[in-house]
């Protein structure tokens, strides 16, 4: 949708912000910021209340008028986004205000074992806690709303599961509803392919992982608090729960907010709250919610092993190419060496051709000696063969000229694309050059 700068500018002293932006699809917000970025000027607050009296205010002149560019008020594929993400959130407020019943599976109908474990722990602590002086019995008041801050000792003390349970910590009326949501969220992701895995750590105490392939996300249920001002009757609360009361000036005390948080018990990464909607209805997006961190972190894993595999491939062409390059310059380096020796072999060939024929006039007893000498460095001459040698050398690298086991200064430089993972499943087809 498209306006020009001065149509923009008639409309929004022509009807209220949040009219406006309704037609165009846009929050009233996104449309203000429209109108900042091009210098639009908007009415005041309370413009139209005023209007409404009869005291109209003097619209203001448009500034630099000669600008005057077509505006997109709102790109067309974001138009059916805003309106999802607007009725999302009036479903989501209607719901906050007007909460269905909750199909919450119930204690009766719990089928994992740790949370069947955990149901044994709570009623166990429920009953510890009754055996308190002046503590009500918790079937008086569990189906009562809770009153902030506490009035009894069943909103005030925390339930905290051993290692054969689930991690929670909080009341015992939430830590209910909390291995009755776990029950369930743990049945809808073994659906998903997910398993669940627990553990008890001597520090931190019981954790809980939901596992798929090599990765895992840590979650546990939590009962958030915070500190208030002591009152008398909190005072009595505490004594009736610890059998005594501190002298602080507050007391950190439950919020009746149940939580399931993610990540470490010390740092958590995510958080899904019912202060505004019951984490009842919210399971379904916390089963989404884990199931799309543990397939980011597979893909993001395999693509960490397909770029250290891809790095891995670079870095072996780059080594065996700059080995040939360094053993192609130390060539020069023999063949200098070796011509060398040449020259010296030649030199001793023409001395010792001089000596046979010097020794050859000398008296019979001395010529032997000095024919015996000849012969003697001839043996030793047989080693030291340059080009001989060199000649082996060119022989054998023409019959194998792909020699890639170590560096050689004949192989073929490796091209970018060569992956020796290739070579190594099936070495004879790739030398027939069926790759």
């Amino acid at each position: 949708m498209q306006k020009t700068r001065h149509e923009l500018f008639d409309l929004v002293w022509l009807m209220p912000m949040t009219k406006l932006a309704e037609q165009f699809e846009l929050s009233d917000v996104g449309l203000r910021k429209i109108c900042v970025k091009h210098q639009i000027p908007l009415p005041p607050r309370g413009h139209w209340t005023r209007k409404e009296f009869g005291k109209d205010e003097p619209r203001p002149d448009l500034p630099t008028p000669e600008l005057n560019p077509v505006i997109d008020i709102n790109d067309a594929y974001k138009i059916p986004l805003n309106r999802e993400r607007s009725e999302t959130k009036k479903a989501a407020n209607e719901l906050t205000r007007n909460p269905r019943p909750s199909d919450l599976r119930t204690t009766e109908r719990l089928e994992h074992e740790r949370c069947i474990s955990t149901f044994h722990e709570i009623k166990e602590f429920i009953a510890e806690l009754e055996k308190k002086p002046g503590v009500a019995p918790f079937e008086s008041i569990k189906d009562k709303v809770p009153i902030f801050p506490p009035t009894h000792a069943f909103s005030f003390s925390y339930f905290r599961s051993s290692r054969k349970g689930i991690p929670v910590v909080a009341t015992a009326r939430n830590a209910i509803r909390a291995i009755c949501m776990a029950d369930e969220i743990f049945e809808r992701l073994a659906e998903k392919g997910i398993k669940m895995r627990f553990d008890f750590n001597d520090r931190r105490g019981s954790e809980m992982y939901a596992v798929k392939e090599q990765d895992q996300l840590q979650f546990q249920f939590r009962e958030t608090y915070t500190k208030v001002p002591r009152t008398p009757a909190l005072s009595r609360v505490e004594k009736q729960v610890h059998s005594y009361a501190w002298a602080s000036e507050k007391i950190e005390v439950p919020k009746n907010v149940l939580c399931i948080n993610f990540g470490w018990s010390s740092y958590t990464s995510k958080s899904f709250k019912d202060s505004s909607l019951p984490l009842e209805h919210q399971i379904e997006k916390i089963v989404n919610y884990i199931s799309d961190d543990l397939d980011e972190k597979i893909e993001d894993r395999k693509q960490r092993a397909i770029r250290a595999r891809e790095n891995a491939r670079k870095a072996y062409i780059r080594e065996f190419n700059q080995a040939i390059a360094q053993d192609r310059k130390k060539q020069l380096e023999h063949a200098l060496k070796e011509s060398k020796d040449l020259e010296s072999l030649i030199r001793l060939k023409a001395y010792l051709k001089t000596m046979k024929a010097i020794f050859s006039k000398l008296p019979e007893d001395e010529k032997i000696a000095g024919f015996a000498w000849i012969d003697y460095v001839k043996k030793e001459l047989k080693t030291i063969q340059p080009v001989e040698t060199r000649i082996k050398r060119i022989k054998r690298a023409a019959k194998n000229p792909k020699l890639n086991i170590q560096p050689y200064w004949y192989a073929d430089l490796l091209p970018e694309d060569h992956d020796q993972e290739l070579e190594q499943e099936d070495p004879e087809e790739f030398e027939n050059g069926l790759y």
